[in-house]
């Protein structure tokens, strides 16, 4: 830990360094990660804009991508959902805020992913990396997401500006709000927002109620600067907090009695430093995440009370340069760090015997280490180049290093037991290459190739969890600190092409994973609590020597007739567990979108479908099952009466379809009464008010 922190101040020295030296003379995007010269050449990276939450109901970051070619969604509950890409998932994708910025869940069951902690309404856009191409934001084994909070306004003279809104959706009687307040001018701003959600359960397509009510306050605090010889110069402060409370997890065997979190970061910018250092970027950061859940409102809470409290703390820092060697280079070289610490207990007080049905004389209470005080640290170092070939090829190469070690401060004895008291695994040392060649030969027409491999560590879960259920299904989970680093091979051909105003795009892609880390069921693992009731074992965490995922994504758009559009996506991944010779778990099927939008200054109206197929390539050894495919209906339409005034309305899964998403599931311990299946939600009529000044 000492080392840790040694190494962590060191950083900062360097990252607090460049505020007392440099100034620039260029155009400051402090929160976008992806601003480069040959932008439109990268084909990889890709945005999901921000203007969609409003249109389709977003009450969550994770539902953004719900329509999104190439991305599944894992529910666990009607809050923090999380996406999938292809079949990436959890550690294999790195998320992150503002360039560079990342918390972690405290919750083993990831009630509270990182991408739950920054509110929809916060987000100006998404930017997405799909694959091993990125070395400059931290390890990117399957993919890089990075979520872009809404810069100030500018001008030159003191201004206010704001905007508000209010909605009601009646599948649930969800209300929400948010207000938005900046205050800015030449050299200053301070920005301010704050949204609440109050949400109940809702009824599935068939009446089924499922539990899914939850409450969140959110704020957030920005404070910049610019300052420099054309005020362009910028140091950045943002403070954020969430607050959730009785959040109802359908999809766990727990809910959430309260889920508050932290976030604090500094960035500093310059620009034209030299003619040979072109910019400069630092940050530091910090987040604390204190959750706490139970199974109060479960029917198991009249045989055991279990009371988790778990907290997660997350440091780091990185510092970049920006060089340009000539004309037709560009490179990017720098170091970052992160440090991640999570504890916490489960508390059970045993009422009843589960197995025999007598109630004991007296309460039992019992102690179950979640995090063993886990812990684990990653140092990197990275380098970009880009090179302009000619004015129509791009080739960019890239590569890092990272240093990482984990340990438990805390083991439980008999997870020590296990492993012989050899927990603490040697350092990994992980290299990451990318490179991609990106052909431009007119403006109608864009091709690119890229090859990378991308490298990941366990996961503390993955390393230290201890007979906890932590998966959509009822086994106990065991870490193993032994696992070796996961390596992606990966290679993608991107293609767009324009027709006026008809544009296509397509992705196809081959994946081929070595030491893929993924839990099976091992029969040398009797299950620890509950043993009288299936299933019999527990299953462990381990390396899968070969894997493999191939697949597509297809696009269109095309607007006619001045005010209509048409558009439809779609995406397919196969994702195959070589040497198990079965599929790989939790995989989305084939899944598509459709919209047709008819569009003028003051009124705006959509039909939106989404269809699914069934999964019927399931994993055995993960005890996975099938899911039906549906076809479900939206309308949307909005109003500007006023230019300060908008008014939006929509009808969501108009047919009252019953369906559930693959990577949804009902934990049977919210009672027979739910059945098995994750519905989503049914009907619903949406309303919403949005006022701008």
């Amino acid at each position: 830990m000492n080392k840790n922190i040694a190494n962590l101040l060191l950083i900062l020295g360097y990252l607090l360094l460049p505020l007392l030296m440099f100034s620039q003379n260029d155009t400051v995007f402090l929160e976008e990660i992806f601003v480069e010269g040959k932008k439109a050449n990268d084909l990889i990276k890709t945005n999901v804009s921000a203007e969609t939450i409003p249109t389709e109901d977003a009450h969550d970051v994770g539902g953004m991508f719900e329509r999104e070619a190439g991305f599944g969604i894992v529910k666990r509950g009607n809050y923090a959902m999380e996406p999938v890409l292809r079949s990436f998932k959890y550690g294999q994708l790195n998320i992150q805020f503002d360039g560079g910025t990342k918390s972690s869940n405290a919750c083993p069951n990831r009630m509270d992913p990182a991408i739950s902690q920054v509110s929809p309404e916060e987000i100006d856009k998404v930017e997405v990396i799909k694959g091993p191409y990125s070395v400059r934001f931290g390890p990117a084994n399957g993919g890089l997401i990075n979520l872009v909070t809404k810069a100030p306004e500018k001008s030159d003279k003191l201004k206010v500006f704001g905007n508000a809104e209010a909605g009601y959706m009646s599948n649930g009687n969800n209300l929400y709000g948010q207000l938005g307040v900046q205050l800015v001018n030449k050299n200053y701003d301070v920005s301010f927002h704050t949204d609440y959600k109050d949400f109940g359960d809702y009824k599935s397509g068939n009446g089924t109620t499922i539990p899914s009510s939850f409450s969140r306050y959110a704020y957030s605090i920005k404070v910049g600067n610019n300052h420099g010889k054309n005020k362009q110069n910028r140091i950045q402060l943002t403070w954020r907090q969430g607050f959730g409370k009785d959040i109802d997890h359908a999809g766990l065997p727990m809910d959430a009695d309260k889920d508050n979190s932290s976030m604090l970061y500094l960035d500093y910018i310059a620009n034209n430093i030299s003619d040979f250092i072109f910019s400069l970027r630092t940050k530091v950061y910090g987040s604390y995440v204190d959750h706490e859940m139970s199974t109060r409102n479960r029917p198991s809470w009249k045989f055991t009370e279990a009371v988790a409290p778990v907290t997660s703390k997350s440091i780091g820092g990185r510092m970049e340069l920006g060089l340009r060697p000539s004309d037709k280079i560009i490179q990017y070289a720098g170091i970052d760090y992160g440090y991640i610490n999570k504890d916490g207990q489960r508390n059970r007080l045993v009422k009843i015997n589960g197995c025999t049905g007598d109630t004991l004389p007296q309460p039992k209470a019992f102690v179950d280490l979640v995090w063993q005080n886990s812990k684990t640290s990653d140092m990197g170092i990275f380098f970009e180049n880009k090179f302009n070939v000619t004015n129509t090829l791009m080739w960019n190469i890239g590569a890092r290093l990272d240093i990482i070690s984990a340990q438990a401060d805390n083991p439980a004895p008999d997870f020590s037991e296990l492993y012989n008291g050899d927990i603490r695994p040697d350092n990994d040392i992980n290299i990451s290459a990318n490179t991609s060649l990106s052909w431009k030969p007119e403006d109608s027409f864009k091709l690119q190739w890229a090859i990378g491999r991308g490298v990941r560590s366990a996961t503390l879960l993955e390393r230290y969890i201890n007979h906890l259920s932590v998966g959509m299904d009822a086994y106990e989970y065991v870490g193993n600190p032994n696992l070796k680093p996961e390596v992606n091979y990966q290679t993608d051909l991107i293609a767009v092409k324009s027709f006026g105003k008809f544009n296509i795009n397509a992705d196809i892609f081959y994946s081929y994973l070595n030491n893929y880390i993924t839990a099976f069921v091992d029969t040398t693992l009797d299950k620890k609590f509950m043993p009288c009731n299936p299933p019999a074992h527990a299953k462990r965490f381990a390396n899968v020597d070969e894997a493999m995922m191939y697949g597509f994504e297809l696009g269109f758009d095309l607007t006619f007739a001045k005010h209509f559009t048409l558009a439809a996506n779609g995406g397919y991944t196969y994702a195959q567990n070589l040497t198990w010779d079965e599929p790989l778990p939790e995989t989305p099927p084939f899944s598509g979108n459709a919209s047709f939008k008819y569009f003028t200054d003051k009124f705006n109206a959509a039909v939106r479908a989404r269809f699914s197929t069934e999964q019927s390539r399931i994993s055995t050894t993960f005890a996975e099952s099938t899911t039906p495919g549906f076809n479900v209906i939206d309308l949307t339409a909005s109003y500007k009466p006023l230019s300060i005034l908008e008014i939006r309305a929509s009808v969501t899964n108009l047919f009252d379809v019953n369906y559930a998403e693959h990577l949804s599931r009902v934990y049977k311990n919210m009672g027979a009464e739910t059945g098995s299946v994750y519905y989503e939600p049914g009907r619903s009529f949406n309303l919403s008010l949005a006022v701008k000044f």
